[in-house]
């Protein structure tokens, strides 16, 4: 008699391998990912009640993520103690409306290289339950991490370092991100509003994701915002904003 633990361990891998055929059958080819036309997404949707009024609206959303090595699962939320709020990501998908017609962006904030797998076969399977596919990005600055998330198909957004962090300095720092994204060959990079005068320059053939936050609506902020659009290769900027705005 097989034990069982041996038997669930095996129907895992195998729902894990259904699931990354499910992506890739469907049509997970990153060549032919289009944006929305809205560059302003809306940031840190991080409960119920915010992802149904902000989907309304917006064409792309932002969520934090954190992965629960005990449940194997992912709830919604920016540190741990969020897991205590128990909103699932799988539940949260319900709250969108028409989730297959928008973007996410789902900051992972525990993803390493040991969960990295595990991760990628929950979301996985959320794609599948929820008839979701290529619509779907996977933020980290854990490079390891990312490259295993790449291999399954799923999208990946390279996290770069912020000058402030380590006292980099400029040279250094554009040295040292090169060298991170000719190893993972991200499907984008992000960072903040304040470092897209350097990013975009540095590197006009990525696709650039930023974060306009904190920052409250007003003619100031929605000028930047525009401003920061206008970039060709800046596909992304997250914002506060109740609405969104045209870029």
């Amino acid at each position: 008699m097989i034990p069982l633990t041996h038997l669930f361990n095996d129907m895992g891998k195998i729902l894990f391998i259904l699931a990354i055929v499910f992506v890739t059958a469907v049509g997970c080819t990153k060549s032919k990912f289009q944006y929305p036309e809205s560059k302003v997404w809306a940031h840190k949707v991080n409960d119920i009640e915010t992802a149904k009024a902000k989907s309304k609206d917006f064409a792309g959303i932002e969520v934090d993520a954190i992965y629960s090595d005990y449940q194997k699962k992912i709830f919604v939320g920016h540190d741990i103690a969020d897991t205590a709020n128990n909103i699932l990501l799988i539940d949260w998908f319900d709250a969108i409306e028409k989730p297959a017609k928008k973007c996410f962006w789902i900051d992972l904030k525990n993803l390493d290289a040991d969960n990295a797998i595990d991760i990628a076969y929950n979301i996985c399977s959320i794609m599948a339950s929820k008839g979701l596919y290529d619509n779907i990005f996977i933020e980290s600055y854990h490079l390891s991490a990312l490259k295993k998330i790449k291999k399954t198909g799923l999208r990946t957004i390279l996290w770069t370092e912020d000058l402030t962090w380590n006292n980099l300095d400029t040279a250094t720092w554009i040295s040292k991100t090169k060298e991170r994204i000719e190893e993972l060959h991200p499907d984008a990079i992000s960072n903040s509003a304040e470092m897209s005068e350097l990013i975009i320059n540095t590197f006009p053939e990525q696709n650039i994701h930023l974060w306009q936050t904190p920052a409250k609506y007003n003619d100031t902020n929605a000028e930047l915002t525009r401003k920061l659009c206008s970039y060709n290769n800046v596909k992304v900027v997250l914002v506060d904003y109740e609405k969104p705005i045209k870029n």
